[in-house]
């Protein structure tokens, strides 16, 4: 069976609580959740059978975004001022599915600047507290 993969966006991407909301969604080149997996070696026992190593996962959010330092609400800006902070995050890459990532983050800050001459964007890994959850959007 051949599955069409839908498209990222349009769609969100939140950061901090419903007081304190920071919009990224317009500053977002690109945005994904990535599991990463430490498996250790396998273990002989006395048997001659091995046994699994110790296996840890963790989760990042990696993201581009486009830097725009000095305006009004910047994002860039509540980055620095928030970076090594917990705030939570709503991801949502496509809005018609009705689907989205939720958890929390270890803010970073983003580069400043860039080439002259053009619209400087910024790679950004987000450290996940825990694992990111799963769910419906309310209404969808």
């Amino acid at each position: 069976m051949t599955v069409n993969a839908p498209a990222i966006g349009p769609g969100t991407l939140t950061i901090g609580s419903e007081l304190m909301l920071t919009d990224f969604s317009s500053q977002a080149r690109s945005c994904k959740i990535v599991p990463n997996v430490d498996k250790g070696e396998p273990i002989v026992v006395l048997s001659g059978e091995t046994a699994p190593g110790d296996r840890t996962e963790t989760f990042t959010m990696e993201a581009t975004l486009q830097g725009d330092f000095g305006v009004e609400s910047s994002t860039t800006e509540w980055l620095w001022e928030h970076r090594g902070e917990v705030h939570d995050f709503v991801y949502i890459p496509n809005a018609t599915l009705g689907r989205k990532v939720t958890g929390q983050l270890v803010v970073e800050a983003i580069e400043i600047g860039g080439e002259v001459k053009t619209k400087p964007t910024a790679d950004v890994t987000f450290d996940l507290v825990g694992e990111p959850v799963f769910g419906p959007v309310a209404g969808g």
